[in-house]
């Protein structure tokens, strides 16, 4: 590191006798020398080149003396270190010089092996000044930088939560009442064009899973579940909500469980399947012919652990070393052809091997270009309790006779407010329902009317959902104030779920919602009251 040195002296001859005692140090570029003759010149080349390591300034000479510099200098940067040089006899301007903040001085006249082991002591010292300075400087720009990344991932979170609420509510209601359409005695165009519709609106909730999915893994804050589930029944639901695709491609779908595989395993059921619905739904995108696989392998098994390998298999277009390379890449297709083709957001992959991962496994990939791809992990679960395990199979699914019940909906939006009330006025008999726009005419409605259950939006004007729930479960008396309150959330970020269940709520629901997911859990809300 280059040391600036200002030597500040009236004597002709120092510049050339430091010059030569130092001329190495000056060629190897560890010195570099300034010289001034007074304190005024020395000031000007300070303010000129404030980068100096040290100054040595006599204190008697012309204009301005090496006491008057020393105070200039000590408001300018206390962080400079200033060597003062005096007669041998002049103690009482030394003892001066070092009460307006001097580090150190030397007598005249000047001992140079003196003046090197100062000049060498001064300079560490201010070394470790300007280390502990820049240290200082870069740990409060740290604290600065995480901040700034805390607050634009607090934003970043908030436009999500929010994007997420502005998508889903106007989806909830083109989902809604083209379902409510196709259940009509419709012409065939018709019911071909609701049919696209509806396909359409799924496919764009994917797109909007896969988006928050993907911020939540680059955020660190996508957690998995630890709960007793079956993996064959997790297997099956995956084969019976892909199936349809299959066929209409008249392609064979194949579902292959090890007979192995213990009845309970412990892990998360819903994103396993997310990995397996990936994996399986691309290979029937991009299979025009033959066959798709879904396999498990029990690799090993001990009393506690199993560890079972899972795989997909298909005869599609494959891959050529060139795609295989980035194909957990996010936003990656293998080609522009293959997007115009099958279209896609790109995501599905880099979000299964990342949940792959948070399962302790590698998600892999084998392929030949023109004769398919296998896609293929293993992970190690617990072994869990098959007593625990409740039934989630989707393959048929029992929708629960609901009658003369009366609803209140917490609905501030037009169209979701119809939607709603037709979905619920063709499944439920004798159903009677308010609605309520915001949370201070739902709570009025619900001090003078008994209701056998709550249907709360959470983004509505005045009083949202979350304030709603609390001041009914605080302000309501008697045995309404316990009624069962479901969420109907636009909003499917995990942390506001949670907090549904926080402030008193007893379950929820995402917009939009299949509404037989919606009759099931107002029956299981309804049965839990009585």
């Amino acid at each position: 590191m280059l040391s600036k040195i200002l030597i500040v002296d009236d004597e002709p001859d120092l510049e050339e006798l430091i010059r030569q005692k130092f001329r190495r140090k000056i060629a190897s570029g560890e010195y570099q020398f300034e010289f001034a003759h007074n304190g005024i010149q020395a000031l000007d080349k300070i303010n000129a080149d404030g980068q100096f390591s040290l100054v040595f300034t006599d204190i008697n000479m012309p204009e301005m003396d090496g006491l008057s510099l020393l105070s200039k200098i000590s408001e300018l940067d206390p962080a400079f270190k200033t060597i003062v040089v005096s007669a041998y006899g002049d103690m009482e301007n030394i003892r001066t010089a070092m009460n307006r903040g001097a580090f150190d001085f030397l007598t005249k006249p000047i001992d140079f092996s003196d003046f090197e082991t100062t000049l060498t002591k001064s300079i560490i010292e201010y070394n470790k000044i300007i280390e502990g300075i820049n240290a200082k400087e870069n740990l409060i720009n740290a604290k600065l930088d995480k901040e700034r990344a805390e607050q634009s991932e607090k934003f970043k979170q908030q436009f999500l939560s929010n994007m997420s609420h502005e998508i889903r509510t106007p989806l909830n209601a083109i989902k809604g009442m083209t379902l409510m359409l196709l259940k009509e005695n419709l012409k065939t165009e018709q019911q071909r064009n609701l049919e696209i519709i509806r396909k359409s609106t799924d496919n764009l909730i994917v797109i909007i899973n896969d988006i928050l999915d993907m911020s939540k893994i680059e955020a660190g804050k996508l957690e998995l579940e630890k709960i007793d589930f079956s993996p064959v029944e997790t297997i099956q639901n995956v084969y019976e909500l892909l199936r349809f695709k299959a066929d209409e491609k008249k392609l064979n779908f194949y579902i292959k469980p090890d007979i192995d595989l213990p009845p309970a395993i412990i892990g998360d059921p819903v994103r396993l399947g997310q990995v397996l619905m990936n994996l399986a739904g691309n290979s029937i995108k991009f299979t025009e012919s033959g066959s798709v696989t879904l396999e498990t392998k029990l690799i090993s098994k001990t009393n506690d652990l199993a560890t079972v390998e899972f795989s997909v298999s298909d005869t599609g277009i494959g891959m050529t070393p060139e795609q295989l390379a980035k194909v957990f890449e996010s936003f990656s297709q293998a080609s522009k052809e293959t997007y115009r083709k099958f279209g896609g957001t790109g995501l599905g992959l880099t979000i299964s091997k990342s949940l792959v991962e948070l399962m302790g496994g590698q998600l892999s990939v084998k392929s030949n270009y023109g004769e398919g791809t296998t896609f293929f992990f293993s992970a190690s679960f617990h072994i869990g309790d098959e007593l625990k395990l409740e039934s989630k199979t989707r393959g048929i699914i029992e929708i629960p006779e609901i009658k003369n019940i009366r609803i209140l909906l917490f609905e501030d939006n037009l169209f979701n407010q119809i939607a709603a009330e037709q979905i619920l006025n063709s499944a439920i008999n004798g159903l009677t329902l308010d609605i309520a726009e915001n949370g201070y005419a739902g709570f009025e409605k619900l001090k003078n009317q008994d209701y056998d259950i709550v249907l709360m939006d959470i983004q509505m004007p005045e009083l949202d959902g979350y304030q709603t729930t609390v001041k009914i479960r605080a302000e309501i008396e008697g045995t309404r104030k316990n009624i069962p309150i479901m969420a109907m959330t636009a909003n499917a970020l995990k942390e506001e779920t949670k907090k549904c269940i926080e402030v008193g709520m007893d379950d929820f629901i995402t917009k939009p919602f299949e509404p037989s997911d919606l009759l099931i859990k107002i029956s299981k809300l309804l049965n839990k009251k009585r």
